[in-house]
């Protein structure tokens, strides 16, 4: 109950890592289930066999990487957060209805003062330091921004109008302040969401991954003409920042991709690629930390097989999200599209907070998943929510 309470204003009031919580959350899931004498539930079965497929597709890619070093560590961050995520995903599932929404409550709260602890740093950025684009600066902000949008998705589907005003009071700031161009596009999609008639949204969320989907699988063969198109026509220019140089280096990246279409170069490779950055237009950085879009990252670490790979788990997602509905459906289908919207214009999914910070936001969503929906839905879609975020 304390950890609930106390991660999220950790999280964005002293930027603590995530990669511990997760994993003591792990380890509160596997005391629970001892303490219980609970075994795992078929679902959570079919995660475990899920998310082990999925580890050993990563480590497979040590076979053919260029950095097999690499590839292996990313490997063992997937496995060892899989493996926290069951735990945690269990323990949750074996709570009494009393213990459960006791849970729910306690992390409502921990969700509200880490709420208000991002906005508190998003003014402090704005208002009280000498260079606020300063990169560590940045950094920091961008990582509890993250964080935010996730809490703020809580606060809106609670019925009470103040949790709703807290929410929309943070989008207002994060998009004037938050400096995070991923984050502001998932605003802007959640804000699209919340209007949708309840009815509607599962179609909105189909036809949102369609197009991304299909976006995904064309990307490295339209980067190049549409860069080219766009500087010649000067639309470029009138964003020269952000915008401009993501896709002034992926379509550097495209031609590197087709070098080994199918398999890719390995996973978690693009860090220390080798003479991707040729003579860029708007592209300034002088290292290539990732390709800024987890597209383009899975393209060229694990090839078209990587991006079926990825497709595959988003659609089995978004099935599971079907099966819920009312303040569930909400929660699970916008805690997704933050995700997948931020890894698009931002953060690698290898870097081990990003993998914490999904564990841990699969844990609050399942307690309030668990929450609102009916006792006889529990049985069949609580097995579905755990593997929602992750």
């Amino acid at each position: 109950m304390g950890l609930y309470a106390v991660a999220p204003a950790l999280f964005a009031f002293v930027e603590m890592s995530p990669t511990v919580l997760a994993l003591i959350a792990g380890l509160i899931g596997a005391l629970s289930l001892l303490t219980k004498g609970v075994h795992l539930s078929r679902a959570t079965i079919s995660l475990a066999v899920t998310l082990a497929l999925l580890s050993g597709f990563v480590l497979s890619s040590t076979l053919w990487s260029v950095d097999a070093s690499r590839s292996l560590g990313a490997a063992k961050d997937v496995f060892g957060y899989s493996f926290a995520a069951i735990l945690l995903f269990q323990g949750i599932l074996a709570l009494s209805c009393a213990q459960r929404d006791r849970l729910a409550r306690v992390s409502l709260f921990g969700v509200v003062i880490g709420l208000v602890s991002v906005m508190g740093w998003e003014l402090y950025f704005a208002f009280f330091t000498e260079d606020p684009r300063f990169v560590g600066n940045v950094f920091t902000l961008h990582k509890i921004t993250v964080y935010g949008a996730f809490f703020a998705v809580i606060l809106l589907a609670q019925p009470q109008l103040a949790w709703k005003g807290l929410a929309a009071l943070f989008a207002v700031l994060t998009l004037v302040y938050g400096q995070s161009t991923g984050v502001v596009l998932a605003i802007v999609v959640v804000a699209v969401m919340f209007v949708i008639p309840t009815k509607h949204r599962h179609r909105a969320l189909v036809g949102f991954f369609a197009i991304y989907l299909c976006l995904a699988l064309i990307a490295p063969f339209i980067a190049a003409p549409a860069f080219a198109f766009l500087k010649t026509t000067g639309w470029l220019a009138f964003y020269p920042g952000t915008f401009a140089a993501r896709l002034d280096l992926w379509q550097m990246i495209a031609p590197h991709i087709a070098d080994k279409p199918i398999l890719g170069h390995g996973a978690d490779t693009m860090r220390d690629a080798a003479g991707v950055v040729v003579n860029p237009t708007y592209y300034v950085q002088g290292d290539l930390p990732s390709a800024h879009n987890i597209v383009f990252d899975l393209w060229y670490e694990l090839g078209a097989l990587g991006i079926i790979v990825y497709g595959a788990l988003l659609a089995a997602t978004i099935r599971m999200i079907r099966g819920l509905s009312g303040a569930s459906h909400f929660i699970a289908s916008n805690c997704l599209i933050i995700a997948v919207v931020e890894l698009s214009v931002d953060h690698r999914i290898w870097l081990s907070w990003v993998l914490g910070a999904l564990v841990f936001t699969a844990g609050i969503c399942l307690v309030h998943c668990r929450a609102v929906i009916g006792p006889a839905m529990q049985g069949v879609t609580a097995g579905r929510t755990a593997a929602i975020p992750s």
